[in-house]
């Protein structure tokens, strides 16, 4: 994923590093993973998608949030 952000950012930008955080899903989302797992009932990789769909509604959390405080400390002491 950095890598596709990457390439939109301006280049005359500098690139400090980068930080990934699981963020939540539109609820829209789980429904049609759930209608292809349903068309669909052994594809290990649509029950994966679902799982990691609703783990994700607790995030950002606040380990996510500290772990993101960290990071900003360690870019600022390095930089």
């Amino acid at each position: 994923m950095y890598g596709r952000v990457k390439e939109i950012i301006d280049p005359s930008n500098k690139i400090l590093g980068h930080f990934y955080c699981q963020g939540k899903m539109p609820i829209a989302v789980r429904d049609r993973y759930v209608s292809m797992i349903t068309q669909n009932p052994d594809d290990a990789k649509l029950k994966v998608s679902l799982q990691n769909f609703d783990e994700a509604l607790n995030h950002p959390n606040k380990e996510d949030l500290k772990n993101v405080g960290q990071w900003i400390k360690h870019i600022i002491n390095n930089n």
